[in-house]
């Protein structure tokens, strides 16, 4: 089972951008309190509809739920293979 649920409020701004064939992805940081000092941000990605309704609802600061899943990324940076891990939304819920 690979489900992950968060609430928090948006680190960053949204970024969204156009991928080949068409499809749109955005991508922004949430930051989830763990107490009153200390929060985890976590790097999320949507698609689609999804996408487009976060780039055009959601700024920095505005409290959100995510439903989605964990997706680790493999890519090369200056010669060396690096990890990301993200969570891929299926649902966003505007708060």
């Amino acid at each position: 089972m690979n489900s992950v649920q968060l609430v928090g409020r948006l680190a960053t701004e949204i970024d969204l951008k156009e991928v080949a064939g068409g499809s749109k992805v955005c991508s922004f940081i949430l930051a989830v309190d763990r107490s009153a000092e200390e929060a985890d941000f976590f790097r999320i990605k949507a698609w689609n509809s999804q996408a487009e309704a976060a780039a055009d609802n959601l700024v920095k600061g505005r409290r959100i739920g995510v439903e989605g899943s964990l997706r680790q990324d493999t890519y090369e940076k200056e010669g060396e293979e690096r990890r990301s891990v993200s969570v891929v939304a299926r649902r966003l819920q505007f708060l």
